[in-house]
């Protein structure tokens, strides 16, 4: 037999079991209706011999059966009893057996073989949380972010807060509120998601009658992942041996976003059909999801392998309130570790890209950004290598402050210059500075910025060299050599170290042109890069060039220097 209930316009179904049901509005009934129409131990069905009874339990609204009060009287398929403002039905049980709970018409059906409660609305804010038991106005924590339930879609119609007030002793509301209370504190310290699911399943053991507890994370693909279990006073992070969990009560909680409560798994229906069940000799067991704003990011399981009956709905409510503070700072760490990988990653980008390069591939732009940093991949470049001409002398009589500070001014006219038109600082090589064009966000005119860049590096010498002038310094002058082509770039080094990098013939035939054809104050560049740059620039053809190394010559062309001069 079950009595069936219609709450907010839903219709519900309690089974009856031999264990009996005791139906009322305070918390540790059975079957709890949450109305202040309902005593707090309104009534009672137990079974004598083949039959039920209803029985009254000095009720102040009393117990209607179809239609007329009674104290005491049997219980018949079709019969119908007035409890309060709720209508139940007695009738044959049926397939469907889960509770759903909703706003201030919680149900909460208990018994044996039939203890296995779905709630739907108990993702509650703190706030709620402590009116419901009677310590409101002495939290100093605030809610969580995106806990409410009213936001929620784990949240009924109405929020808990609405419920009528439960009267616990001084010492529980004590000792709830202390509980919450350290814990918000210690995770608002929490550093990493190891230390928050730490400091939650240390609150569990203290605050509830428990052997055995376990938090799943689920991964990007949706699986659930232990990161910690705790048995007894002992902690293992990431277990490698399979934890003592549930499938069934897992995935009932994940897919269905309810939290979970049994009495006795190994007695419940529901759950015989679980091999894990039997496997891990789970007995009493509670589990619930870590929920943050829209979606859940993992289930705390909490049980007993060696007792029953242990858990009541204050410890379900307690343990969906920690769980959800947990879940908020879960997000918090997660959240604070992609910015600092981000930050990370910005810095050693920064000393290779542009900011221009940075920003587009920060929007996701053709290129994603974890894609290009950290693997060899092939592309279009062009490659420049510009370099002080008469460096060594001028270091070998003076002194290494006024060589660093050489070094400093090339270095920072070179990187403005090439960063100005979106190049790619690729490395300095003693006084010499390499930088490519084209690659990791792709540059269709990257021939083009490159022979930009080197005409700025010249400009911005010839401006240096009058300052320079009027100090009584000798002139700095570079040369400067461009070649365009196929490329590898990526992450190339050992495992302490690393260099963004370019490999490839383009970049040797680079280095030649500028070792070899590059001539003091000019700008050379490849056969490639002329092709790509078409006729409007004004070039002198040097010829075919035979460069050491290499087996075929070369073509190689020069920019005319009144481009900078003038």
């Amino acid at each position: 037999m079950q009595l069936k209930c219609r709450i907010r316009g839903a219709e519900q179904a309690f089974p009856l079991a031999a264990g009996g049901l005791r139906i009322g509005r305070d918390g540790d009934n059975d079957l709890v209706l949450s109305d202040p129409s309902v005593s707090r131990y309104h009534a009672s069905v137990r079974l004598e011999g083949e039959t039920f009874w209803i029985s009254d339990l000095g009720s102040t609204n009393g117990v209607l059966l179809n239609g007329e009060r009674v104290h005491q009287a049997p219980l018949a398929i079709g019969d119908t009893l007035r409890i309060g403002t709720f209508d139940l039905v007695a009738g044959h049980v049926s397939v469907a057996r889960e509770v759903t709970v909703a706003g201030k018409s919680t149900v909460h059906p208990a018994g044996a073989g039939d203890s296995l409660l779905a709630t739907g609305s108990y993702v509650r804010p703190l706030a709620d949380f402590l009116t419901h038991y009677g310590i409101e106005g002495r939290a100093t924590t605030e809610t969580p972010a995106g806990s409410s339930a009213a936001s929620s879609p784990l949240a009924g119609t109405d929020t808990l807060s609405a419920m009528p007030r439960e009267d616990p002793d001084e010492d529980y509301a004590s000792s709830i509120l202390g509980y919450l209370t350290r814990l918000a504190s210690q995770l608002l310290t929490a550093k990493t998601v190891d230390e928050v699911l730490e400091r939650l399943t240390e609150i569990c053991f203290e605050a509830l009658p428990v052997d055995r507890g376990f938090v799943l994370l689920l991964d990007p693909e949706g699986r659930a992942v232990c990161e910690l279990a705790r048995f007894g006073d002992r902690v293992v992070p990431r277990p490698d041996e399979e934890v003592p969990v549930s499938e069934t009560m897992l995935h009932q909680v994940i897919q269905k976003r309810v939290a979970l409560m049994t009495l006795d798994a190994q007695a419940d229906e529901r759950l015989l059909s679980g091999a894990s069940i039997q496997m891990h000799q789970i007995r009493a067991a509670m589990c619930v999801p870590l929920w943050s704003l829209e979606r859940i990011v993992g289930v705390i399981q909490v049980d007993s392998p060696f007792r029953t009956d242990c858990f009541s709905q204050r410890d379900l409510d307690f343990l969906v309130a920690v769980a959800n503070y947990a879940a908020v700072a879960v997000e918090r760490v997660r959240n604070a570790e992609e910015a600092e990988r981000e930050r990370k990653l910005m810095g050693r980008l920064e000393r290779y890209h542009s900011p221009a390069v940075i920003d587009a591939v920060l929007r996701g732009g053709e290129n994603d950004l974890e894609g290009q940093v950290g693997r060899l991949q092939p592309a279009q470049a062009t490659v420049l290598f510009a370099d002080l001409v008469g460096f060594s002398a001028f270091a070998e009589r003076s002194k290494p402050e006024e060589v660093a500070a050489l070094l400093e001014g090339f270095f920072d006219r070179s990187v403005e210059a090439i960063f100005e038109v979106g190049g790619t600082l690729d490395k300095f090589i003693g006084d010499c500075v390499m930088a490519f064009f084209g690659t990791p966000v792709v540059q269709v005119d990257h021939a083009r910025r490159a022979v930009t860049a080197a005409i700025e590096i010249q400009r911005a010498l010839v401006l240096w060299n009058v300052e320079r002038a009027t100090l009584g310094r000798n002139p700095v002058v570079c040369r400067i050599a461009i070649n365009s082509g196929p490329v590898m770039v990526g992450e190339v080094g050992s495992r302490g170290r690393v260099d963004y990098t370019v490999l490839g013939n383009t970049v040797n035939v680079a280095a030649r042109l500028d070792q070899f054809v590059a001539r003091p104050g000019e700008i050379v560049i490849g056969a490639a890069t002329r092709r790509e740059l078409g006729d409007d620039l004004p070039l002198h053809d040097l010829g075919e060039q035979q460069l050491k190394g290499l087996t075929q010559k070369v073509g190689a062309f020069r920019v005319e220097n009144s481009l900078w001069e003038s």
